[in-house]
């Protein structure tokens, strides 16, 4: 048996987590340079002028680091649990993230396939679990190449990333 949780970035985690560690920064820093540049007095203008600059270079590094972070393969940082799939010898099963069952192949609700996704300019193989709430995409860490004889979908929704261990499996049970 394979398992294997599908995360999504919170958003709204994400810029509270920005705000919250380049915010400080930048006041810090702004002041820091208002104070130095005038050292008897304080000019709020120059405070305000470096507020902007230096908050546009931290938010930019603070940014660029989170993304990194998040999108790291496995990573679970700013993310909640968006659905789970079980995968057996013969079937799989697919939950969201309170346990409701979405899909379930020895019922007939969940339907496991090989498909093409386009990435970028190109074509990937991918394994679509379909069920009544939609169709979620998924792709090992490793991009596979497309499946020749295959047609290309187009995915209007995310492909997430599993472990190698889990593809394979659903691989097995794919039509």
């Amino acid at each position: 048996m394979a398992a294997g949780t599908l995360w999504t970035t919170s958003t709204s985690r994400f810029l509270l987590m920005l705000t919250a560690i380049s915010l400080p920064i930048t006041v810090a820093l702004s002041g820091a340079i208002a104070a130095w540049m005038f050292r008897p007095d304080f000019s709020v203008t120059v405070f305000w002028i470096s507020m902007v600059s230096v908050g546009f270079i931290v938010g930019l590094i603070t940014l660029l680091s989170m993304i990194v972070q998040v999108d790291a393969p496995g990573s679970t940082w700013l993310k909640l649990p968006w659905q789970h799939i079980e995968c057996f010898e013969r079937g799989a099963t697919l939950r969201d993230a309170g346990g409701q069952v979405l899909g379930d192949m020895s019922a007939g609700t969940l339907r496991v396939a090989r498909t093409n996704l386009r990435h970028g300019k190109g074509l990937v193989g991918a394994v679509a679990l379909k069920h009544a709430g939609g169709t979620t995409w998924v792709v090992p860490y490793q991009l596979l190449g497309a499946w020749s004889g295959m047609r290309a979908v187009e995915h209007t929704a995310q492909a997430h990333r599993i472990g190698d261990p889990l593809f394979d499996a659903l691989l097995k049970v794919a039509e």
